[in-house]
């Protein structure tokens, strides 16, 4: 009997896979999601206030309050600073990868569930998302939380999944809202075509499950109202829902076929595998053309039912369409949309390499290269980009020996540099330009908006050398300045 068995070979990729999750992780704030997100959680923190989304230039970033209420217990737990940041997302992506095992295991065999194990969790995209405080780390545990209980429902009928399955709905709709609905509710809505599984379905009693799943977030919605005479919902509304099924966001958008590219590179080192993948279901898709159940109407098919067995490989498929598919048509194109759907193209990939010849083979290349990946990130890019986010805590400490205990800092010109806000820990007041005149204090801007001020006739007083700083998220160097109005 070999040493390396499926099973052992699991555990030693596991323990590797926890380190990489956890090391490094005290490296300083990312811009901008991550910082405004450590911020929120701060002063929820430091507040008590659970309904409170004010952070400086983070207004673009406010998100349902789930993870920003999980990381402010964290931060009274374990003190606030990077790594406890950090820490609930990569226990999501550690999740996540460890339930992809499981339903791989369940569907097929336990070198699959290794294969698919390896392909999700030693790829170059998606465990970074368990090394950045991002709320899609945790939208994506929940969304394969109720994935794997829909498939265990179909199985076995246990109203324990029904459960698990709704509860997963209500936290992904408080961790991020509407996407959780797309790929849940969207995925039930196919199965109804199947006439076998549609019983099954209708045991999750929708009409009940629905609305008993959504009342948490109705619930802090309403609460959030009547704060501040619906000022947040509106605009949540517009910002996730209208915008970006209509326009791009952040200048990120593509065509339909986006994400099918980005897959190839994401999945790194098992790109190959991908394209093999895509290959035989296009063939598969080319054979299939005249069958009758491609022929039949949408509505004849819902009406009878397509009566083929749903087979573990069809219900992967199906989880596909609404994990994937149905971004590839909306404006905005953001790579971390389609997160839900790695763990499931990688049980999808585990399958098809399970069934080549030189299966062995090919794994060890591809988990070698992977190892080897993970190396260079973890050794070398990782510290030297970290190197590079240590600018705004120094640009922090500059500012702070300027400041005067409780003295407010005001802040000119949209800088969205909120890493810079953590660090300073001081109050910033964000300024539009009508206000300048009336101001009395110390101002932070860029110097080409100082030397505009001083165009208009507002004069201000530098108190600090210029200070460069390099906005990585940007791809440019800001040289701001500390300033104060002239009396």
């Amino acid at each position: 009997m070999p040493f390396f068995t499926p099973k052992r070979t699991f555990s030693f990729l596991l323990m590797g896979f926890i380190f990489y999750l956890f090391w490094g992780n005290s490296s300083p704030l990312i811009d901008q999601d991550e910082a405004a997100y450590a911020g929120f959680s701060r002063t929820m923190h430091m507040s008590r206030d659970y309904l409170e989304l004010d952070f400086p230039y983070s207004e673009p970033h406010r998100k349902p309050p789930l993870q920003f209420w999980i990381t402010s217990f964290f931060f009274q737990m374990f003190g606030t600073n990077e790594f406890v940041l950090r820490l609930f997302p990569a226990l999501c992506i550690l999740g996540t990868s460890l339930l992809t095992y499981h339903l791989a295991s369940v569907m097929f065999n336990s070198r699959t569930a290794l294969y698919a194990f390896s392909i999700l969790s030693f790829s170059l995209y998606f465990p970074l998302n368990g090394k950045i405080a991002l709320v899609d780390s945790s939208l994506v545990l929940f969304g394969m939380i109720g994935f794997v209980s829909l498939y265990h429902l179909i199985q076995s009928e246990k109203w324990i999944y029904v459960f698990s399955f709704w509860s997963s709905v209500s936290l992904g709709l408080l961790i991020k809202g509407p996407p959780i609905l797309i790929f849940l509710c969207g995925t039930c809505f196919i199965l109804l075509f199947f006439a076998k599984v549609r019983p099954l379905i209708w045991k999750l009693q929708p009409w009940f499950g629905l609305p008993l799943a959504i009342l948490p977030i109705l619930y802090w919605g309403y609460q959030s109202w009547q704060r501040d005479d619906g000022a947040l919902i509106r605009w949540m509304v517009d910002w996730y829902i209208l915008r970006r099924a209509t326009h791009p966001v952040f200048g990120q958008s593509g065509p339909p076929g986006t994400y099918l590219v980005l897959f190839f590179i994401t999945f790194f080192p098992w790109s190959r595998v991908y394209l093999s993948f895509l290959r035989e279901m296009f063939w598969r898709f080319i054979s299939h053309l005249n069958a009758k159940e491609i022929k039949d109407t949408i509505f004849s098919s819902f009406r009878n039912g397509i009566l083929l067995p749903l087979s573990p490989r069809s219900f992967l498929m199906l989880g596909l369409v609404f994990s994937w598919v149905f971004y590839e048509f909306i404006s905005s194109k953001l790579p971390s949309y389609p997160l839900s759907a790695y763990p499931i193209l990688s049980i999808l990939l585990a399958e098809h390499l399970s069934k080549k010849h030189n299966q062995i083979y090919l794994y060890r290349i591809y988990l070698a290269t992977a190892i080897l990946m993970f190396c260079v990130i973890g050794f070398v890019i990782v510290p030297k980009f970290s190197d590079m986010r240590k600018e705004t805590k120094i640009l922090a400490e500059q500012i702070q020996k300027e400041l005067l205990p409780d003295e407010t800092l005001f802040s000119f010109g949209g800088l969205c540099i909120p890493s810079f806000a953590f660090y300073l820990d001081r109050k910033i007041e964000e300024i539009s330009i009508d206000k300048m005149v009336t101001i009395k204090g110390k101002i932070l801007l860029t110097d080409s908006d100082r030397l505009m001020l001083d165009a208009l006739g507002i004069k201000t007083e530098p108190i600090s050398d210029p200070i460069p700083i390099y906005a990585y998220d940007r791809n440019k160097t800001l040289i701001l300045r500390l300033v104060k109005t002239n009396p």
